[in-house]
């Protein structure tokens, strides 16, 4: 399926996203800091980067690090921090930097491994994260991005075993239950991947890539009009968009027209994209005549 059609959730680096309540403790900077003062603020820092507060905690460990640079488990935090916001390529040395500490370095080359997968780097990646998991079998995270590696190998069979691994180790993950339904939808298994993106929908009822994920199984497995049910106005050009894609790769050329063209009526500004969709498949129609 076209990738510009298709938002993908592969990767949770942390899960969480209610805010913290009430101030954090903060050092000062050049003030002697005790053991349990450090203890403190990095408790705290780590409890907001739990909740999914990465910018708030960011700032805590990055103040801890005033009184102690050399602190692990500080600049893990920010590393961890840095990669949740996009900023892989600030997060990738720190990690790789960590890998030498005995206590963080199944941890740290995980992070390495999601950061260079984050970065497209994907032989690199796949490295790291084996060893990660060898080193630390719990680590589901690297279970989860071996599975999208795999997937981006074009090897099912071998994404569906990580992606089970990962889940057995974090069944509460609907990141993960996305991945191996959308593993199966571009697998060719669309009643299968119907059943795991509903699933993953349980997990995390106010996911847009899961309902989008979900709506392309279902247009998959060619039922157009299902999978446009419950679709808010917003939503509904680019679901238009997509089921009439999918129904163009699956080569119904005239339900898929009907979708584009709606598409096009429902959203002036959504209009290019299912025009130039249009014009493919009016190509399309030609070569097949």
């Amino acid at each position: 399926m076209h990738k510009q059609l298709i938002a993908v959730l592969f990767l949770s680096v942390l899960a969480g996203c209610a805010t913290s309540s009430g101030p954090q403790p903060r050092l000062e900077a050049g003030a002697s800091v005790s053991s349990a003062e450090m203890a403190t603020s990095l408790a705290a820092a780590d409890a907001t980067r739990d909740d999914g507060n990465f910018s708030e905690a960011l700032q805590i460990y990055q103040q801890v690090m005033v009184d102690a640079p050399g602190e692990p488990r500080a600049q893990f935090g920010m590393a961890e921090c840095l990669l949740a916001l996009g900023k892989a390529a600030q997060a990738k040395p720190i990690f790789s930097g960590l890998k030498s500490n005995a206590a963080l370095h199944a941890t740290a080359l995980q992070g390495e491994g999601l950061a260079l997968l984050a970065l497209g780097q994907n032989e690199p990646a796949g490295i790291a994260l084996q060893q990660a998991s060898a080193a630390d079998p719990s680590l589901w995270r690297s279970w989860n991005a071996l599975g999208k590696l795999a997937d981006l190998r074009h090897q099912p069979e071998d994404a569906a075993k990580f992606y089970t691994k990962a889940s057995e180790l974090n069944p509460q993950s609907a990141a993960v239950v996305n991945n191996a339904g959308y593993s199966k939808l571009i697998s060719g298994n669309a009643p299968q991947a119907v059943e795991l993106l509903r699933r993953a929908l349980t997990l995390d009822p106010r996911s847009e890539t899961i309902q989008n994920n979900l709506r392309l199984a279902i247009a998959a497995d060619g039922r157009y009009d299902d999978a446009l049910k419950s679709t808010s106005r917003d939503q509904l050009p680019v679901a238009l968009n997509n089921v009439g894609y999918v129904a163009m790769q699956r080569g119904d050329l005239t339900a898929a027209e009907g979708y584009f063209a709606r598409a096009m009526e429902t959203s002036p500004s959504y209009a290019a994209v299912a025009a130039k969709n249009l014009e493919q498949l009016k190509s399309e129609q030609l070569t097949a005549q």
